[in-house]
């Protein structure tokens, strides 16, 4: 599962907030046909629905809509009966448990009704066991998972892998973003590119991710192109092996491994500018459960899109500079290698 295998785009609020329209221009500048269509905040969603029958969304191949989330000039049967005018129209309508208090005024939404988990801030939506319990009142409702959330929850991201497993039937699509200690939304972070990582394997490749990251226009294809490598468990497998060899954790041992790992190229004559060869001379094995193979790295290699390729043969030979400039006396082996 690569990370082009995912449909990847943003929310019209983390674009231009509050201008849902200049947002969807700068999608289809970008050639981006995954949009969540923001009314998060009250005040946006009799604009967004009154546009909606003449709005041109014919180049989206995804379309959800956020509901507001918190209701005070607006109430609650108000928003919901604004939102019938989409769910008739077939688009999801993602909602905060929190802002449910009438149950029935959502349930006739059906598996239109896409329950969010929350973050640190909210009383409940927050684990697996939340959830499930939510989803015994809306048995029919999907899941829009909120990995920023999950992961501020629970930065092991055990919480967000057990509700991919126990959820995954109801997933109809992720929110994606860095989250600062405000749980206010920011561009995605080396950290949360990592961790997001570590649990992609387990996303259905046909489930859409809606990235939440504020970014500027000029950004865009920035923050897609890292969102993509974020949501590539092959990449993240292949780079710590690299760093595993290359860059080991333990001081102490990191000149063991790299004598280690430059006999091995010269005993099975292979150089370092042979990229595919020295990946597939690193130890490794592969996301596995039960009827699976486990992976090599030459499969693992051939699952990456040419981006992530590029960039893990970045990775590669930026962390062999390392290495040399770290061990000057180790430099003349690598130069060897390379010729």
């Amino acid at each position: 599962m690569a990370s082009s295998s995912h449909s990847i785009g943003f929310s019209t609020g983390a674009l231009a907030k509050g201008d849902f329209r200049l947002a969807l221009d700068m999608l289809r500048a970008n050639d981006i046909c995954v949009v969540e269509l923001s009314a998060l905040r009250e005040q946006e969603l009799p604009a967004l629905i009154g546009a909606l029958p003449s709005l041109d969304l014919s180049g989206f191949t995804h379309i959800s809509i956020h509901a507001p989330s918190r209701f005070e000039q607006i109430s609650e049967m108000g928003a919901a009966k604004l939102l019938e005018t989409a769910v008739g129209r077939g688009i999801g309508i993602v909602v905060h448990p929190d802002t449910i208090i009438d149950s029935e005024v959502w349930k006739k939404f059906g598996a239109l009704l896409w329950i969010e988990n929350l973050d640190k801030r909210k009383p409940i939506g927050r684990t697996a066991a939340d959830l499930g319990t939510l989803f015994e009142e809306f048995p029919n409702a999907g899941f829009c998972l909120d990995v920023a959330h999950a992961r501020q929850i629970d930065p092991t991201m055990s919480e967000a892998a057990t509700m991919l497993i126990r959820f995954k039937e109801r997933i109809r699509q992720i929110h994606a973003s860095g989250l600062n200690a405000n749980s206010t939304h920011s561009a995605l972070s080396v950290a949360a590119r990592s961790a997001f990582s570590q649990i992609s394997h387990l996303i259905p490749n046909d489930i859409p991710i809606i990235l939440e990251s504020p970014v500027a226009e000029s950004a865009i294809r920035d923050e897609l192109d890292y969102a993509k490598s974020a949501f590539s468990p092959w990449l993240h497998l292949l780079e710590s092996d690299i760093d595993d060899v290359l860059h080991f954790r333990a001081p102490s041992l990191r000149r063991t491994q790299l004598e280690a790992f430059l006999r091995i190229l010269h005993n099975t004559g292979t150089k370092l500018r042979d990229f595919p060869q020295v990946v597939c001379q690193l130890p490794t094995g592969g996301f596995y459960k039960p009827g699976d193979f486990f992976s090599n790295t030459s499969t693992l290699l051939n699952r990456l899109s040419p981006g992530d390729v590029e960039s893990l043969k970045y990775h590669l030979y930026n962390r062999v500079s390392e290495a040399a400039a770290e061990f000057p006396d180790l430099a003349e082996a690598f130069k060897e290698q390379f010729m």
